[in-house]
């Protein structure tokens, strides 16, 4: 298997959107703190 970097924000976005997955955390507040619409965030 390939190891995968991410620079910091990706590492942050990739973060809040595995807690969204797994914890079924509040959408909205998720986009805000990563700065994406809730749109972009499901797609």
């Amino acid at each position: 298997m390939r190891k995968v970097e991410l620079r910091m924000n990706e590492q942050m976005k990739y973060e809040v959107i595995k807690d969204l997955v797994d914890y079924n955390k509040n959408k909205n507040r998720a986009s805000k703190k990563i700065g994406l619409s809730r749109r972009q965030i499901y797609s």
